[in-house]
């Protein structure tokens, strides 16, 4: 399952266009822990996440094909910053990039 959303800005200082994929997979055991992890540090840069479920209905088999084996994956405008376990401050800094 695809999910969009996006969030609003806590502080008007970050630049707001920054797009954030979470590769995941319904049966990752951690995907969920690593993305309550995140969403605090994207809503406080106010920046779009958009949630991918490699193996849901509809997906673009690309996704799973590259990202499926190591999930939990990171995207930040379409570069990849980490997977498995996900380091706040390198999230944070490239969303301050």
């Amino acid at each position: 399952m695809i999910e969009n959303f996006s969030t609003q800005p806590q502080t008007p200082t970050h630049h707001p266009t920054h797009h954030v994929d979470f590769v995941s997979r319904s049966t990752c055991g951690s995907c969920q822990r690593v993305l309550a992890q995140i969403r605090p540090v994207v809503d406080r840069f106010g920046a779009t996440l958009r949630v991918i479920e490699v193996d849901a209905d509809g997906v673009d088999q690309e996704w799973a094909m590259e990202f499926g084996d190591r999930v939990p994956v990171v995207l930040v405008d379409d570069e990849e910053i980490g997977c498995w376990e996900i380091d706040n401050e390198e999230l944070i800094d490239a969303l301050q990039g």
